[in-house]
């Protein structure tokens, strides 16, 4: 082995060890949310209502600085049933952007929008694509998940 070879082996060696030591727990910003959610002394969400752990969702983006993005609202029909998007695109963005789609966490009970619209702007800024996420409403009561599956058990048309 020539010593151009044996250095960069050795490079290389470097680099992945610290990219794993860079992954190993969360992100600092992760772990400093974390901390302050087990710090917090309430119950955990679990074991909340659902009414109840919804504002905590909705307290936890309370107060925060939003980052620049540009919001639109757009309804659409999909098989006779209208969809309203909110469309999130970088501040000021030119021409038509790469887009993903975002589906928010806590089913439909906990989470919509207003609930994450911090993290998807983040999304937004960081990868320079616009998502398109559902707005949902929190049912007044639990839905049945069949309620939900049937439909797409349906053959299509």
């Amino acid at each position: 082995m020539n010593i151009r070879s044996a250095l960069l082996s050795v490079a290389m060696a470097a680099v992945s060890a610290n990219s794993f030591a860079d992954t190993t727990g969360p992100e600092r910003h992760v772990q400093q949310f974390l901390n302050v959610l087990n710090g917090s002394g309430g119950k955990p969400i679990e074991q909340l209502s659902p009414q109840a752990a919804r504002q905590v969702l909705i307290d936890a983006q309370k107060g925060a600085t939003l980052p620049a993005a540009d919001v639109s609202v757009k309804t659409i029909t999909v098989d006779g049933q209208n969809l309203t998007l909110n469309i999130v695109k970088p501040h000021n963005a030119q021409g038509t952007l790469p887009v993903f789609m975002f589906f928010h966490g806590g089913g439909w009970i906990l989470g919509d929008f207003p609930t994450h619209e911090r993290l998807v702007r983040d999304l937004v800024n960081a990868s320079a694509r616009q998502p398109f996420s559902l707005i949902t409403r929190p049912p007044r009561k639990r839905i049945s998940p069949l309620r939900l599956i049937r439909p797409m058990q349906q053959p299509a048309g």
